[in-house]
């Protein structure tokens, strides 16, 4: 049996998809776009092949084709940024406290030339004895919603990636205030003055875990409760969607568009714990 997104989730969908539907006459009877999009959820949470959708959903030739197209018009970017500004209207985005980091999937993809691979958002993973990998690269507000992701490849270290994350937020970020201070935390891996230096042109307070620091102890007070942790649920949250998990997936843009359905869904989630299935 076929599950079926919400009623609510796809009164945000829709819309996009208008401008997709068949005008001219003839041929087979076009498929539903509620249903492909079912097919590609059910692809995006198990991590099967194309081929291996139920049919049910539609053939694979069919779903993979949809899928493409909106890939190409930036349909899942536009979908991620209406659950957020849904979300920001409901629940409130908390701006005052956000966090950033990354987080590497292996990728056993076709194998490229280097020049290739970094377009693609792969390459080699230091931590997996060099094998293929690319990387997540995070942005969540204080409750952990997803702001905005982009992906690398594996062996770009996090420190070089502040700047280009921040610009991949998908709504609008309002202008801190001294009043209302905009607070970025990060771990030691961002421990350089010129990640302090840049976060600090973006207009962030910045919070950095230094090398070599020392936990304090438990009996000390702290100024600032820690607040990275949130991050890594985030990502926990993602790894639920087995796509995501493991990336299959040869082209960057299309591992993308799965990467920004998936922060849609969760923000979407965030904000109606029915969730996302009718």
């Amino acid at each position: 049996m076929s599950k079926e997104v919400s009623d609510r989730l796809w009164a945000i969908i829709e819309p996009l998809l208008e401008p997709f539907k068949r005008t001219r006459r003839g041929g087979s009877k076009a498929l539903p776009f509620r249903r492909i999009l079912n097919g590609i959820l059910y692809l995006l949470k198990t991590g099967c092949q194309w081929d291996m959708i139920p049919r049910c959903y539609g053939s694979k030739s069919t779903l993979h084709e949809h899928f493409q197209r909106w890939v190409n018009s930036g349909v899942f970017e536009r979908i991620f940024r209406l659950c957020l500004e849904e979300y920001d209207e409901l629940k409130k985005i908390a701006w005052t406290w956000q966090s950033m980091d990354g987080s590497i999937s292996q990728a056993p993809t076709r194998q490229a030339g280097a020049a290739s691979a970094a377009r693609e958002g792969l390459g080699r993973n230091p931590t997996d004895r060099g094998r293929q990998g690319t990387k997540l690269h995070l942005l969540v507000d204080r409750g952990g919603i997803p702001l905005g992701v982009e992906i690398v490849g594996a062996n770009v270290h996090d420190s070089r990636l502040v700047s280009s994350t921040l610009s991949t937020v998908a709504i609008e970020r309002p202008l801190p205030t001294p009043e209302f201070a905009q607070n970025l935390s990060l771990d030691k891996g961002y421990d350089y003055a010129r990640v302090e230096k840049e976060v600090l042109q973006h207009k962030y307070q910045p919070h950095i875990r230094r090398i070599g620091e020392e936990k304090l102890d438990e009996t000390m007070e702290k100024a600032h409760p820690a607040r990275r942790w949130v991050v890594e649920r985030t990502f926990a949250w993602f790894k639920g969607f087995r796509a995501i998990r493991t990336r299959y997936t040869c082209k960057a843009s299309n591992f993308l568009a799965m990467v920004q359905l998936t922060a849609a869904l969760i923000v979407f989630r965030a904000a109606h714990p029915k969730g996302i299935w009718a």
